[in-house]
């Protein structure tokens, strides 16, 4: 029977990772339910709820990788997780992440930074397999919206964050029924970005602006309040637009 000795265990933080986890909750009773916060998840509240404190207000078992290493018929969401999981070390394969770019393009970190800096039109959420890289597994699905031209940062980010649970929605039941395709990804056509490739806190203050688009994406890049502002000569940055080829900027 469906569920039956099989364990889901959702992973990362966030609101992406509580709608998942309440979406499991309700819809799949059968399944044993298991919550992976990040390490740096303090169970306090801030500008999103944490993760693992919902869970366990849930009561949902709080888990760590050495016990779902153990676990034969496992499968693991991955949403918003930080550390890189070491696929060898489970005995399950069943191993899938949620990642918010439009899989090859901005493999790794910094994923919505990088897509609002260069001026992307389109973004969206990847639905994966984990293997042995960053990024680069079988891609099972994924779901896009446009990006608008005045879209900061933080605005893709809530967009990225509300797609990711559609997405999820979308596919888990078939991924527990084994009814799914996979694509390889094409790696060549694809770009990828390290943790250590972004200094906000350098970034962000801004010495010059010239009136063109580039600049304008990367004002926006930047407007991310719960983190940052960009600030120039000495004031904070709320909002760029960009209007017959010049840009507005409103300040706090």
């Amino acid at each position: 029977m469906l569920g039956i000795n099989s364990t889901i265990c959702i992973a990362g933080k966030n609101k992406c990772a509580i709608d998942a986890l309440l979406h499991v909750k309700k819809k799949y009773k059968k399944y044993k339910l298991l919550a992976l916060p990040n390490k740096s998840d303090n169970s306090r509240d801030g500008w999103q709820k944490s993760f693992k404190k919902f869970a366990k207000k849930q009561k949902i078992k709080i888990t760590n990788l050495n016990e779902l290493y153990k676990i034969r018929n496992l499968f693991l969401f991955s949403l918003e997780y930080e550390e890189i999981l070491n696929i060898k070390k489970f005995k399950s394969n069943k191993l899938f992440n949620l990642h918010f770019s439009l899989l090859p393009k901005y493999r790794g970190c910094h994923t919505n930074f990088y897509q609002i800096y260069f001026g992307e039109k389109k973004s969206g959420v990847t639905l994966h397999k984990i293997e042995t890289g960053i990024d680069d597994g079988k891609i099972i699905d994924t779901i896009s919206f446009k990006i608008t031209k005045n879209a900061t940062a933080y605005d893709n980010y809530i967009n990225l964050l509300n797609k990711s649970v559609t997405l999820f929605k979308k596919n888990i039941k078939n991924i527990l029924n084994n009814n799914y395709q996979l694509k390889k990804q094409n790696l060549k056509k694809g770009t990828y970005f390290s943790r250590s490739s972004v200094d906000y806190n350098k970034l962000s203050n801004i010495k010059v602006i010239k009136n063109n688009l580039n600049d304008h994406n990367k004002i926006r890049s930047l407007i991310f309040p719960p983190f940052q502002l960009p600030i120039y000569n000495g004031k904070k940055i709320k909002k760029s637009y960009f209007v017959n080829k010049k840009i507005k900027l409103i300040f706090i």
